[in-house]
């Protein structure tokens, strides 16, 4: 077979399942990695969209244009630095550099993709100019990545390297790059500015830029497959489609506490734990034919992002995540679950390099469901008034006082909801189109 899937898995992916007693054939479900990690966040991507979402079609190409140039530079800064692109989080990249002076050549492609992002982040759209910028977190130390899953094997990067690599990117400011106390260590002096937090701003370049060659591996599509998420596994083979705007509910479900886990009980607990957490949120939303869209990383655990009504739409989008999400969450789960699900329109679409690329959802819709992630408790599910409003079945809710979010001038109001009720029956409201205007 072709290697249509190949793009879309991480190389050390790749290395991971050609070794002899892979995951996939009862081999060991994680790894330790002494590497530097580089972490940096995109912004300007959802302004983008959301002006061009006025634009249809049009304007979803135009994203999908500027998300190809912009993200195909700066992946030929990292993997001409010898670093491999683990996760592309819509507009966020994390980056694993392994090998010798790997702090080195992580500073070098850290400070090359904010220079490149200078020259290639002024865009001119139909919707006016955006100019993009870059945050960034580098951390130096011994990361742990795990391999698990059911229905695919799903790479999860998390531990306390992970942590503080998420940390560090938390703390610069667009613009910035912030590396951590241990990088900054093994770096020149020289290299190191200002104090940001408990690490240091990168100042300046440590000796003589690398200049790589990118490396491409080969592997059929029979053998890639096991490790990409089913729905965008059949997407993809089926011939992909056009980038499109269109409505969409997002969840994110967050798993908390990795740090501990791997540090007093080991990391083949920790894989354990997440193999059986991954499998049961696969089966869940696989049978209500919701999309598992893959996992990124955070502080002190990760997120697990689904979707419903990407990459294909059955006209109950709401109503099949809600009852997923509850059905999950009511689960005898190896980790507590804290979710938060939003409904609007979002850009969908196959973006990257030709060599590392990605199925992604962006825009404000997305952003707003992790805002509702960060602020639900262990065992809680909560949703906007546009997913309730939308679904066919009642639930029971419980609403949260108003509280402000990132990114929204006004408060947002949110409900915890509870188990399922009946079906609304007689809405005049609702025409039997689902889809486009």
């Amino acid at each position: 077979m072709s290697a249509r899937l190949l793009p879309y898995i991480p190389r050390l992916t790749v290395e991971w399942a050609q070794r002899p007693g892979s995951a996939t054939s009862g081999g060991p479900q994680w790894q330790t990695l002494d590497a530097t990690m580089v972490f940096g966040d995109v912004s300007g991507f959802t302004k983008m969209s959301e002006r061009l979402a006025r634009h249809g079609k049009v304007g979803a190409e135009e994203i999908a244009d500027a998300i190809n140039t912009c993200f195909e530079e700066l992946l030929e800064v990292a993997h001409k630095a010898g670093g491999s692109l683990l996760k592309f989080g819509g507009d966020a990249l994390l980056l694993l550099f392994e090998g010798a002076d790997h702090a080195t050549r992580a500073a070098h492609a850290a400070l090359g993709m904010r220079a490149r992002l200078r020259d290639v982040g002024r865009l001119s759209t139909s919707a006016g100019q955006v100019v993009l910028r870059i945050s960034i977190g580098v951390h130096t130390g011994t990361f742990h990545v795990f391999l698990v899953g059911g229905s695919h094997r799903e790479l999860v990067v998390t531990g306390p390297a992970v942590t503080a690599t998420v940390d560090a990117e938390g703390t610069a400011t667009a613009g910035e790059i912030v590396m951590s106390a241990a990088t900054a260590a093994v770096l020149p002096a020289g290299s190191r500015g200002p104090a940001r937090g408990s690490g240091f701003l990168l100042r300046s370049p440590p000796g003589t830029p690398p200049d790589d060659p990118i490396v491409i591996l080969d592997m059929d599509d029979d053998k890639v497959a096991p490790y990409v998420p089913a729905a965008i596994r059949s997407h993809l083979l089926g011939g992909g489609a056009d980038p499109v705007h269109r409505t969409a509910t997002v969840a994110f479900l967050h798993f908390d506490g990795t740090d501990d886990i791997v540090e007093q009980e080991g990391p083949e607990r920790c894989a354990s734990l997440l193999d059986s957490t991954v499998r049961r949120v696969q089966q869940v939303v696989e049978e209500r034919n919701v999309t598992f869209l893959g996992t990124d990383v955070d502080h002190d655990g990760g997120k697990i992002i689904v979707v419903s009504g990407v990459p294909r739409r059955f006209g109950d989008d709401e109503e099949r995540i809600l009852t997923a999400l509850r059905q999950v969450i009511d689960s005898d789960l190896s980790l507590p679950l804290r979710i938060g699900v939003h409904s609007g329109p979002v850009f969908a679409g196959d973006v990257g390099a030709a060599y590392r690329r990605t199925f992604t959802v962006m825009g404000d819709t997305v952003n707003l469901a992790a805002r509702l992630m960060a602020k639900a408790e262990p065992g809680q599910v909560l949703a906007t008034e546009d997913v309730l409003d939308r679904s066919q079945r009642f639930f029971v809710t419980t609403p949260l006082p108003p509280f402000t979010v990132k990114g929204k001038r006004r408060p947002v109001t949110a409900f915890a909801v509870g188990d399922a009720r009946r079906t609304r029956t007689g809405r005049l409201d609702v025409l039997p189109l689902v889809g486009v205007d």
